[in-house]
């Protein structure tokens, strides 16, 4: 009798590797590409045709490596990682907003300073990664987005791009949650995002996802407009702005019922 009915199929090693490099090629390129966009040695229009372009391919490596990985053995995690795994596989609403951040993200450096002698290039290739995680369908994109923005923290704890992602996500999650777990969890991605506002309170992002917390999370209209109105004095990138605006509009506009 088959014994591995409904298995995977187990992937060439050397296959992997073969992604793991490219993996780390693209990587590097989106890094390289943002330092030359900012230097203004690449222009804007095409600027946005090579990042999209590498952002799509390294979307689609990370999904055939985690296929890949899937089919080994599992590994003994992190307990802390395991935890965010969990915690940020329930997500719902990633949607637009994911997309939407992920890509304004890469635009800032804000938070990319490395302490204590590592590379600045294993933060910013992580960094990198969760960026391109979060606008991805690839499966557990968001948890393995997560532990991205975790594995910085590690590095660095007061990294404002991390302490804003892990807690944006860690906030999503509590959408499909209730009662106590879902307010421990709003409560410790609003800390995190709090935290990045205190480090460097001049970085657009946890003004402007705190704003969408406040709005579409805990009802808070008020709080959502003071956010917004952060968030806009803080120059978020373009696409960002752009959302951030057509949210204040509908907090504006009234709900109707049938």
């Amino acid at each position: 009798m088959s014994s591995d009915l409904g298995s995977r199929p187990a992937i060439d090693p050397d296959r992997l590797a073969e992604l793991e490099e490219e993996r780390r090629f693209l990587l590097r390129s989106l890094v390289d590409l943002e330092r030359e966009h900012d230097a203004g040695d690449v222009a804007d229009d095409d600027y946005e045709v090579l990042k999209d372009g590498y952002t799509a391919r390294a979307a689609n490596v990370l999904r055939a490596i985690d296929e890949g990985r899937a089919a080994l053995p599992p590994k003994k995690r992190n307990n802390r990682r395991a935890m965010a795994a969990f915690v940020i596989v329930v997500v719902l609403i990633a949607g637009t907003l994911g997309w939407l951040v992920a890509r304004s993200s890469g635009q800032r450096g804000a938070g990319d300073t490395i302490t204590g002698g590592t590379s600045p290039n294993q933060v910013a290739t992580l960094l990198s990664e969760g960026r391109v995680l979060m606008g991805s369908n690839a499966p557990n994109a968001i948890s393995e987005a997560s532990n991205r923005f975790l594995a910085v923290l590690d590095i660095e704890p007061n990294n404002v791009e991390a302490l804003t992602y892990a807690g944006w996500l860690v906030a999503l999650s509590t959408q499909g949650q209730d009662g106590e777990t879902a307010a421990s969890n709003l409560a410790a991605g609003k800390a995190f995002m709090e935290k990045a506002i205190g480090i460097d309170p001049t970085y657009a992002d946890p003004h402007c996802l705190l704003a969408v917390v406040a709005g579409n999370f805990e009802n808070d209209v008020a709080t959502a407009k003071t956010r917004i109105a952060e968030c806009l004095a803080a120059n978020p990138p373009a696409d960002l702005r752009a959302f951030i605006e057509q949210f204040a509009q509908s907090l504006d506009t009234p709900t109707t019922t049938g």
